[in-house]
């Protein structure tokens, strides 16, 4: 088992992947050959005999040794199960990747059949059941909330060609003239020198890095960190885990930069080294949504357009939207939630003073897919539509939006939204 273990701990350390040197549909073999592995753990078969609860509770033969063999097996278990959320991270991760390139690398041969009448009986492509390894990964994605953003699901179809992304799919990727790039808006993707990291060592190196990044404009204490990540261990056993958590986060980090540390250690407090230069999309998202603010109240909505779509585009889901495990970070999420909200409904607003009313409904209907409880928006709505016209849609909005606070929230609307309600739909002698 050690030697197994120790083996898994030196291919963790390939962490960077340079798409230039193997083949996309070969380092997804080479994920999914991993996956494999790791489910084929004999452990899991010794946790089929110790861990029998029936058998523990009922049978008179079992005796105190044999729950005590648990013990030791615990922290494997949970070393594997570490492994396999890995592995199946990487495997969907990098199946983002090939989804343009599905046409050519002969992913399709299932469809292909199907176009030639040769597919299975009541196997249509609409009702799949997705089953074994693919099926799986597919079962442990679906935890995560789905994003709001306007064209977030990308549907793949193999017999014709991929379409370009619409604008507010914008995803930017590692950063020009950087060393360290992080999208932290949505799944955590993380760039060193331009290569993408596909797969962490350790997930609780990522959890230490992700509180190290959102704090990085001031040092952080070691026992917040041993505090943080392992609050019911004794000091020393909290001291030794974070020491390797940092081993395996610096290996995760390490670039052209031989002779600099990306983290580093000083008075007791750990900081990102201001030698080296990063870049966050969480920064530039609060940048261009306060130069919108300042520009709109300057009366120039024309930059304020261009700032505030920028933080549109930026935004790709809620903070660390794909972490599970932790919750520090949760205000921070509600907050950066809630300017994106900020930033489409005031784009609404401008483009429907400007005139424009097909983007002010445009972005409208983006803050409801996110929040459909506010109100503000369903008003600005209502005024779309009245204001061509449609009075038909006006009343169907305000219905949304009482089904909707009655649903969620159980209570009913504002006294503004149903005033405006109200004088919009009434006849005037």
């Amino acid at each position: 088992m050690v030697r197994r273990h120790d083996a898994s701990r030196d291919r963790s350390k390939e962490t960077v992947g340079d798409p230039g040197d193997v083949a996309p549909i070969d380092r997804l073999r080479s994920a999914i050959t991993e996956l494999r592995r790791l489910a084929q753990e004999p452990l899991f078969e010794a946790l089929g005999h110790l861990a029998d609860v029936s058998k523990i509770l009922d049978d008179p033969d079992v005796t105190g040794g044999d729950i005590r063999r648990l013990r030791p097996l615990s922290p494997e278990y949970l070393r594997v199960a570490t492994e396999l959320e890995a592995a199946a991270r990487c495997c969907l991760l990098i199946e983002r990747e090939l989804r343009p390139e599905v046409p050519s690398l002969g992913v399709g041969a299932q469809a292909q059949s199907e176009a030639a009448g040769t597919s299975e009986p009541n196997r249509s492509a609409g009702n799949k059941r997705h089953m074994g390894l693919a099926g799986w990964s597919r079962t442990i994605s679906r935890r995560k909330r789905p994003l709001a953003n306007e064209g977030r699901r990308i549907q793949v179809a193999v017999t014709q060609p991929p379409t370009a992304p619409s604008a507010t799919s914008f995803r930017p990727r590692g950063r020009p003239n950087t060393d360290v790039a992080a999208h932290v808006l949505g799944p955590l993707e993380l760039y060193i020198s331009g290569r993408r990291v596909v797969r962490w060592g350790s997930l609780k190196a990522r959890a230490v890095f992700q509180y190290l990044l959102l704090h990085h404009d001031r040092p952080v204490r070691r026992e917040v960190l041993m505090n943080l990540q392992w609050p019911d261990h004794t000091r020393t056993s909290a001291r030794n885990n974070l020491n390797v958590a940092l081993h395996s986060l610096r290996n995760t980090l390490n670039g052209p930069w031989h002779e600099l540390q990306p983290i580093l250690y000083q008075y007791g407090c750990y900081v990102l080294n201001p030698a080296l230069r990063w870049w966050m999309d969480r920064d530039e998202f609060l940048a261009a949504f306060s130069k919108a603010d300042m520009v709109r109240v300057s009366g120039r909505p024309g930059e304020a357009i261009c700032h505030y779509r920028k933080a549109v585009q930026l935004y790709r889901g809620p903070l660390f939207e794909d972490d599970l495990s932790d919750d520090w970070y949760l205000p921070e999420q509600r907050h950066l939630s809630e300017l994106y909200l900020d930033a489409l409904e005031s784009l609404g607003k401008i483009y429907f003073d400007l005139g424009d009313l097909p983007s002010a409904e445009r972005f409208g209907q983006l803050a409801l897919a996110t929040d459909p409880c506010r109100e503000s928006v369903h008003r600005l709505l209502m005024r779309c539509f009245a204001s061509e016209y449609k009075q038909h849609l006006v009343s169907r909005q305000y219905r949304l939006c009482v089904d909707a606070l009655r649903t969620e929230l159980g209570v009913s609307p504002h006294g503004e939204t149903f005033r405006l309600f109200r004088d919009l739909t009434s006849t005037s002698p």
